[in-house]
């Protein structure tokens, strides 16, 4: 694996931790029920709050960071 693909990979995984604390936090704020959700499958939540205008300030850069950096991460492994 490429150093660029490495460090690529290493923010690509701390980014996306904090993105799905992120979804996490803000599905349990809406409902118990959102909350369990966003832990059993992600993406739905992810999705849903996007739709919502306050968080999606908070929630699509870090969206866009993870798709930035994993891209680098396909180019260059």
């Amino acid at each position: 694996m490429q150093p660029v693909a490495a460090v690529s990979l290493v923010f690509t995984l701390v980014v996306g931790a904090i993105l799905w604390i992120q979804v996490l936090r803000m599905s349990f704020a809406a409902s118990s029920g959102f909350g369990v959700l966003a832990i059993l499958c992600p993406p739905i939540p992810l999705v849903l709050l996007l739709a919502d205008h306050r968080c999606r300030k908070t929630l699509l850069p870090l969206v866009l960071m993870v798709a930035g950096l994993s891209s680098i991460v396909a180019l260059y492994s």
